[in-house]
């Protein structure tokens, strides 16, 4: 299994923790494991044409832009038109 070492910004512990938190992960490498999980879970998605949405507590729908995963659905949408 390969080993990975990083350095992380401050915003990147404070992610680690929340993710370490919410999830109950044993270890930060765990947290970074997850975090990686759902991101794959989130590009397959956005390249089978799905969209990322969350209910509101009154029932609507919201639709998430992630700026960071732009590039999949900008790819996806011109694979589409060819």
């Amino acid at each position: 299994m390969p080993k990975v070492t990083m350095v992380l910004t401050d915003r990147d512990v404070a992610n680690t923790a929340k993710i370490r938190e919410s999830t109950d992960a044993r270890s930060n490498a765990h947290a970074v494991s997850i975090a990686l999980s759902l991101t794959g879970f989130i590009v397959d998605a956005l390249r089978n044409g799905d969209e990322l949405m969350f209910r509101l507590p009154n029932g609507e729908f919201r639709q998430v832009y992630m700026t960071e995963l732009a590039n999949v659905a900008r790819a996806e949408a011109s694979a589409s038109r060819e």
